[in-house]
């Protein structure tokens, strides 16, 4: 072999070898980084500037304990604010009230059509008057009738997407029918409700935030 060819055969292998040692330390990089990012390097770090209607996203305290969050409380829907078809329905009545209230982890999720009911039948019985169900804020579509017990097998799921926020999926027989998402304003006093779908417009339900006495 000739000096020229032997020099070029030198150069080529320390470019390869040179070559192979970086990739193998990028993905040494790629790694540590995957698996650097645990939980405590995170949380060590400031949480982002709140962006307008939105609320903190650290929320896995709230998710066990949801006991703070701004929808916690009771609801009366304001037509005034709403979609004019929810007044054009006749179902809620000026008195329309939702309640959240906070229980073993979860919530209790009471809604009327009239405030106060005339009973506490709604509990066990199905009635379009009232209905109450509980759930986690899990995403486990798995909490049982959220329409009250009208025995059409539906079911539940809610996920915490920040402390102002939840989206809620409805199952009918395993199949989804219906999304919405709540959302508290930033002062606390107001939640809406957005019901939406593939095609056509969405819902719109306004409430505002009561206060009523011990029950």
């Amino acid at each position: 072999m000739s000096r020229t060819k032997r020099y070029s055969a030198f150069v080529l292998t320390g470019a390869a070898l040179m070559l192979a040692y970086g990739l193998r330390m990028l993905g040494q990089s790629s790694e540590g980084r995957r698996g650097g990012e645990s939980k405590e390097s995170r949380a060590k770090l400031p949480e982002a500037p709140p962006i307008g209607f939105f609320g903190s996203y650290r929320v896995a305290a709230d998710k066990m304990d949801p006991s703070r969050l701004p929808i916690i409380g009771a609801w009366r829907i304001n037509f005034n604010k709403s979609d004019p078809v929810m007044k054009l329905q006749g179902r809620f009545k000026e008195t329309g009230t939702t309640i959240y209230t906070a229980v073993n982890g979860g919530i209790k999720t009471e809604t009327f059509l009239f405030y106060p009911p005339k009973d506490d039948s709604y509990k066990t019985v199905f009635t379009d008057d009232g209905r109450e169900y509980w759930l986690k804020l899990d995403g486990k579509n798995i909490y049982e009738n959220p329409q009250g017990p009208n025995g059409l097998g539906q079911t539940v799921g809610m996920w915490l997407i920040d402390r102002n926020t939840i989206y809620r999926e409805r199952m009918t027989k395993g199949l989804i029918d219906e999304r919405v998402l709540y959302r508290v304003s930033p002062d606390g006093k107001t939640l809406v409700w957005t019901t939406f779908n593939s095609a056509g417009d969405s819902g719109h339900v306004v409430w505002d935030r009561i206060e009523l006495p011990p029950r």
